[in-house]
């Protein structure tokens, strides 16, 4: 079932990875030079700068504003990809093959809580 997102909700989305069947624990952080999680096409966030990553989840945040701009009904991809940390050799890069879903739920209201 896709987690649900109700226009006008700030939170977080939890994605886990995994690596050879097995979840990316704090110890693999060092594997990665930056992870770029995209929820439908108008949310972009960067690990390590925007994104957390904590009880074996990495926590993508939304915006009130980012989430009033979401089409109520629609189920939306939560798309990840991976640049490597190589040490110098030529960037390595990769999408995941599954993506998480995310259905979006009216809001009455259309005012940002401040």
């Amino acid at each position: 079932m896709a987690e649900k997102i109700k226009q006008g909700d700030a939170g977080t989305v939890g994605v886990t990875l995994t690596i050879n069947g097995e979840a990316v624990t704090t110890d693999d952080l060092a594997l990665f030079h930056c992870i770029e999680f995209m929820i439908g096409d108008g949310i972009r966030k960067l690990w390590p700068d925007e994104v957390t990553f904590a009880d074996g989840k990495f926590h993508v945040p939304y915006t009130q504003e980012e989430t009033f701009a979401m089409e109520e009904g629609d189920t939306i991809n939560v798309d990840t990809r991976v640049h490597f940390e190589t040490n110098g050799a030529p960037a390595q890069v990769k999408g995941v093959t599954v993506m998480g879903k995310v259905k979006v739920t009216d809001a009455i209201s259309e005012e940002v809580l401040t």
